[in-house]
């Protein structure tokens, strides 16, 4: 291991490739709303400008983007402070390292970025692509077709209380066909607490940590994954989420519902046409998933949902058809989308309804999913994003939404317009 590590500093000392500098200007614009039904893939962004600095020198890498814009609903995510009326923060900030050990590929990250995790199209159960950066430390490692991660990440205080989430996953894939992943993630608060080792050791189950606590309580998540690619044109796939799950019917705490998440889905390329591509994806979390009933372990950064972006609840099913035409340019989508949104959701406070003094152990204790009253909802996307260059496009079109609650019914109609226009310039030096 020493001799490893040794030869990795003497080759990022003594790299003989120039770095390839980028500097950069993202812009953004889109009538998109965060917490709505997204219907595409730009939709985890808001309208404003994002500056991109990248330093590469072979396996080493510095990454600095900044976030600005006009007003506060843009700049949610990140907390933005208001100057002259300019809000922003730093988007992304991170260095990246990777090397080999022999036969084991190693890659460390630290500092502000993203986590890439789940199967999932606009969404995902664990860490969803909707969810900020983090400010983090992260090890990735590789041997043959296993893969491993460990990352530590510190949140925004809550009530006063410092939180801390940590995650580790192991991902088996077989011959580029089958990849069955398999994470656990805990998130611990308190106002004295920090960095507890045993929730950031890689190789030790953390379920029994939490279950005889040393430093305090956490909320715990095992997450369970898998993608089958069942020929270059058709695959599949599926992920689990347990936040809580009753093994025990001995007292009246027991009879809290469990608390699960489930996200499936299928795609199909190449039908009816090459360019073609159809998909259709179902998801189901059950109410008080992601939350607990200290708020500073509710599964959030930052006000937003670290897991799935419409949070807990709710159950959808969404059908996605694309095509792509002059050689990729121009790919016109219809996406729609069936949403039943119960009246609770991680906005609404942690209740235990099976502690009532009417619920006995002989009663038990059910609710309905999701819970009432129901907000029906059904949306149509018909657009077309249209590639100008590189990195840049224009996506424009109609949308529909219905909305019924309560035996009352509301139709509403919008232009929906997305731009991301891309200026930059790699040089190196």
């Amino acid at each position: 291991m020493k001799k490893y590590i040794i030869v990795s500093i003497i080759s990022l000392l003594f790299a003989q490739e120039p770095a390839k500098i980028t500097l950069g200007i993202d812009g953004v614009y889109t009538t998109h709303k965060f917490g709505n039904i997204k219907h595409n893939s730009m939709d985890i962004y808001a309208s404003g400008l994002m500056s991109n600095f990248q330093f590469k020198q072979d396996n080493f890498i510095i990454v600095n983007r900044m976030f600005m814009t006009d007003t506060w609903k843009h700049a949610a995510k990140g907390g933005g402070k208001e100057v002259k009326d300019i809000f922003g923060y730093t988007h992304e900030g991170y260095i990246q390292y990777s090397n080999n050990w022999g036969l084991i590929d190693n890659k460390w990250s630290v500092g502000r970025a993203f986590l890439d995790h789940g199967f999932g199209k606009f969404s995902q159960l664990l860490i969803s692509r909707d969810s900020r950066p983090f400010d983090l430390f992260s090890w990735d490692i590789q041997y043959k077709t296993i893969t491993g991660n460990v990352t530590g990440i510190q949140l925004e205080n809550v009530d006063g209380k410092k939180r801390f989430l940590s995650l580790h996953t192991l991902k088996w894939n077989y011959k580029d066909k089958l990849t069955v992943s398999f994470s656990e993630a805990s998130i611990y608060a308190g106002e004295n607490r920090g960095l507890e080792w045993q929730f950031f050791n890689p190789v030790i189950f953390w379920i029994p940590e939490r279950e005889n606590p040393s430093t305090g309580q956490a909320n715990g998540f095992l997450y369970g994954g898998l993608k089958y690619i069942h020929s270059s044109s058709l695959s599949i796939w599926g992920e689990l989420l347990i936040d809580d799950y009753q093994i025990n019917s001995e007292s009246k705490g027991d009879l809290e519902p469990n608390e699960i998440g489930f996200l499936g889905g299928v795609e199909k390329t190449g039908w009816p046409f090459v360019s073609s591509d159809l998909w259709l994806e179902y998801t189901r979390i059950t109410n008080r998933t992601y939350q607990t009933w200290d708020p500073a372990e509710t599964y959030t950064h930052r006000g937003f949902p670290i897991g799935h972006y419409l949070g807990n609840d709710f159950d959808m099913i969404q059908l996605y058809y694309s095509q792509e035409n002059l050689n990729g340019k121009l790919k016109p989508y219809i996406s729609l989308a069936y949403l039943r949104d119960g009246a609770n959701g991680l906005d609404t406070p942690f209740d235990t309804p099976w502690e009532d003094s009417t619920v006995t152990m002989e009663t038990g204790y059910s609710e309905p999913f999701p819970t009432g009253p129901i907000t029906y909802v059904t949306e149509m996307e018909l657009a077309a994003d249209y590639k100008f260059g590189n990195d840049s496009f224009i996506n424009a079109g109609l949308f529909y939404q219905r909305k019924t609650l309560l035996g009352k019914t509301e139709d509403n109609y919008f232009l929906i317009i997305r731009l991301w226009f891309s200026l930059d310039k790699t040089f190196t030096y």
